[in-house]
């Protein structure tokens, strides 16, 4: 852009990081502060009530696939706004819940509608807006949910002690009506050309630009990136090895993002740790993380960032397995850890886009995205079933770098087999 001052895309990216802030930070990290002062009123067990976090990975991945296609049938911000609408008051309406079946249904829809103005959406606008420093940007927007989790998981707590559960959640939703709504209605466009602008690149003849060609040259040009209507179409992708090895990657990646994060602050109170501040110097660890990975991936590439978040997490595991004996190694842990599962952020959007291209972007987004949220749902119960049986932990962090170099090696078989379905997908679409 000649005017970066006046790029609309600019925008798009603060407008993006008001959404993660507040409204992905309180649906993904403030539900659990509820479950002890819910149980305590209404009797519930601990198990009975953890089934409403699995209710709401559903809830994201049918929201997931449902956002994939409502994107391309309605207007963008129409669909956000009634999204941010459905979200802020089925949170709200959890105050005034008694019974479990409508904690359960409650965080569903939440979590369901929070997927229509969250990753879809804007993952989309993000990919269409920036060819250039596109990783930059993901990164950017999606650290503000560890940005939020920051100051928001403290503050939820207080409000909890101070008001009471149920004013918390009331105020909660609130704060996601308030944030979401106007910056739905009035910051967003789906694409450039919608304000007859066009994506970010840098400016022609500087050293960025040089390099940048460099890279699409040697990494991309078979596969078209810069015409966001280039790609594969979807009903060949679905047929792909490469959508299939994707399909397994997420799901690890899944798996050991969710399971372990639920799992460690459980793991440190078995050992007598106040998980308060290891868990607030995670979430410090998840929002440098995220931001520094997608410098990572458009300074090397995806792939790139794959491997050294499986290495870090590899290392975290390691880091857990004696804390045990060395408390002091769980603050190692929760660098390691967030600076490694940041790749659950911005990983299953640019591996979407890398391997197939922006022609079907949203819908295979939104289908991957839901595959990713189903290792979610499995990850912490497969944690807990493993450590029930065995009595420790110790085999759950083994497990779950066996599953870590897994994630590595399906997305790197799947980055290798796009490379050829795009060559030969462009090689037929030119003759």
């Amino acid at each position: 852009m000649n005017n970066k001052q006046r790029f609309f895309g600019n925008r798009i990216v603060f407008g993006a990081f008001i959404i993660t802030v507040f409204t992905v930070a309180i649906i993904n990290n403030t539900p659990a502060f509820y479950m002890t002062p819910v149980n305590q009123e209404f009797g519930f067990t601990t198990a009975q009530f953890s089934v409403s976090y699995a209710m709401a990975a559903l809830g994201a991945a049918v929201g997931a696939m449902f956002a994939g296609y409502l994107i391309e049938k309605m207007p963008i911000r129409l669909m956000m706004v009634l999204g941010s609408i459905a979200t802020g008051i089925a949170f709200m309406t959890l105050s005034i819940a008694t019974q479990l079946w409508q904690f359960y249904i409650l965080f569903f829809i939440a979590d369901a509608s929070m997927m229509t103005i969250a990753n879809v959406p804007l993952t989309s606008m993000l990919n269409n807006w920036f060819i250039d420093k596109r990783g930059t940007m993901t990164g950017l927007v999606f650290a503000g949910a560890g940005l939020g989790a920051i100051f928001l998981s403290p503050l939820t707590e207080l409000m909890i002690q101070s008001l009471g559960w149920k004013t918390a959640v009331f105020i909660s939703g609130a704060i996601i009506l308030v944030t979401a709504i106007p910056v739905s209605a009035l910051i967003f466009y789906k694409k450039p050309s919608d304000v007859h602008q066009v994506p970010f690149t840098y400016p022609e003849g500087s050293p960025q630009a040089i390099k940048a060609a460099e890279k699409r040259e040697k990494e991309e040009r078979e596969k078209g990136a810069e015409d966001p209507h280039s790609g594969v179409p979807k009903k060949i992708a679905l047929r792909s090895s490469a959508f299939l090895f994707l399909t397994m990657g997420l799901f690890c990646m899944g798996m050991v993002a969710s399971g372990v994060m639920v799992h460690i602050p459980n793991f440190l109170y078995d050992i007598d740790m106040n998980a308060g501040l290891v868990m607030s110097v995670l979430s410090i660890g998840l929002l440098i993380g995220t931001f520094a990975i997608g410098i990572v991936i458009d300074r090397f590439s995806v792939n790139a960032s794959i491997l050294l978040s499986t290495v870090l997490f590899i290392f975290g595991m390691v880091s857990l397995y004696f804390t045990t004996n060395i408390p002091a190694l769980a603050y190692v842990t929760a660098v390691l850890v967030g600076l490694s599962v940041c790749i659950s952020a911005v990983g299953p959007p640019l591996l979407t886009a890398t391997i197939f291209g922006m022609k079907d972007y949203s819908f295979l987004y939104g289908l991957n995205y839901a595959l990713f949220l189903v290792g979610c749902m499995v990850g912490p119960v497969f944690c807990g079933i493993i450590y029930d049986t065995s009595g420790s932990y110790n085999l759950v962090w083994i497990i779950n770098i066996l599953i870590a170099i897994g994630m590595f090696v399906f997305c790197n078989f799947s980055l290798k087999a796009g490379k050829t379905l795009r060559s030969k997908f462009s090689e037929s679409a030119s003759i």
